[in-house]
């Protein structure tokens, strides 16, 4: 049999159709807690070379101290948001998080390989804002890759660009947030 010289819609009832098992609806964002630490390293492990690229500026994932001090922003020195698949083993498939410097905000999302594309970013950062402007935060802050598109159009999404440098390889971001 050509493989090569198949036509596609024949070609197609050989490879079986790709579903995520999980609808936007199933998951739910909510504050991270202490407890989520190991939750978040099991998301980071899943994470593919260049989300962490993306995400972190190299191919590195946080320490569990790092991911430790991320659950502790509870309000007080900022926020950490996740998306969690629930059940009796909970899931965490994406996070969001500020700390704060004044009426700003240094920011950070993330949201695993295989559930990007389904607006869970985009939940992220409603609620965020939300948290943010309770707080008295009227800037995100972020330095973020030029061809990170994602998370430029979150950003973007949060409010009104109005500060956009390249700095060193990468893009100084300010986004004065909307709710």
């Amino acid at each position: 049999m050509d493989f090569f010289n198949m036509d596609s819609a024949v070609m197609r009832s050989f490879v079986p159709e790709i579903t995520r098992p999980y609808a936007p609806s199933d998951i739910v964002i909510r504050p991270g807690e202490p407890g989520d630490v190991d939750l978040i390293l099991a998301m980071h492990g899943r994470l593919s070379d260049e989300s962490l690229y993306k995400r972190y500026h190299a191919p590195r994932r946080p320490t569990q101290a790092e991911v430790a001090r991320m659950c502790t922003l509870n309000g007080e020195n900022g926020r950490l948001l996740v998306a969690v698949i629930p059940g009796r083993r909970p899931q965490i498939v994406g996070m969001a998080y500020y700390i704060l410097t004044g009426d700003s905000a240094d920011t950070a999302f993330l949201v695993e390989d295989s559930f990007q594309g389904m607006g869970i970013g985009k939940q992220l950062v409603r609620a965020l804002v939300h948290q943010a402007i309770a707080q008295g935060v009227h800037y995100f802050d972020a330095h973020v890759l030029p061809s990170n598109r994602s998370m430029i159009h979150l950003l973007l999404q949060a409010g009104q660009l109005v500060y956009n440098k390249l700095d060193f390889g990468a893009r100084d971001l300010r986004v004065e947030i909307e709710g």
